[in-house]
C-alpha cells in the first residue's frame, strides 16, 4: 500500500441521539407557543431551534480525514480546512501507532489538547503518535494496522 486514507465522522448514536432529542423538545415548545398565539416566528424558541439544528447539520457533516503518503502525512477537519496540519518526514523525530487513553490523556475526543500536545480524534483508542520540534501530535485512526504499513513503508 502506497498511500493511507481515512475519514471518520461523529456517528455515535449517542451524540445523535442528544442531538436530535434537543431539537425535538425545542420545536414542540415551538409549536406549543405559537398555537397558544404567545410567541412569534422569532423568538427564543425559534432561536433554539435553528440553533439546534445547525448544530446537527456541522456534526453530521463534520469529519476527519488523514492521508499518509510520500510527503508525510496530512490531517484535516471537513468542512473546517483551517484546521489542516501537514507533518512533513524529513521533520518527524518520532512516528508511531499506539493506543492511547483519550480522556485521560486529552480529555476527550475532537480537537484537543493544550500546549505542545495536541490531538485530532473521533473515537476509539488508537492513533498516531507524532513527535516534531514544536510538540506532540496525535492523529486518531479507526485503520491503525493499514496506518503502520504505510508508515513502515515511508520510514525505512
Amino acid at each position: 500500500m502506497r498511500v493511507f486514507k481515512e475519514k471518520q465522522g461523529f456517528r455515535q448514536w449517542w451524540m445523535l441521539l442528544i442531538g436530535i432529542s434537543c431539537l425535538a423538545i425545542t420545536l414542540v415548545l415551538l409549536i406549543d407557543d405559537f398555537l397558544e398565539s404567545k410567541t412569534s416566528l422569532i423568538s427564543k424558541e425559534s432561536t433554539l431551534a435553528l440553533l439546534c439544528l445547525i448544530f446537527l447539520i456541522i456534526l453530521f457533516n463534520l469529519s476527519l480525514h488523514t492521508r499518509i503518503d510520500q510527503r508525510g502525512i496530512k490531517t484535516w477537519w471537513e468542512p473546517f480546512h483551517f484546521l489542516e496540519k501537514e507533518f512533513l518526514w524529513k521533520d518527524l523525530q518520532k512516528i508511531s501507532v499506539r493506543k492511547y487513553k483519550p480522556v485521560q490523556e486529552y480529555g476527550g475526543w475532537g480537537i484537543r489538547g493544550h500546549g505542545k500536545t495536541k490531538a485530532y480524534n473521533v473515537s476509539g483508542n488508537q492513533g498516531i503518535q507524532l513527535v516534531n520540534s514544536k510538540g506532540r501530535f496525535l492523529i486518531g485512526t479507526q485503520k491503525s494496522n493499514e496506518a503502520q504499513l504505510v508508515i513502515k513503508r515511508y520510514r525505512l
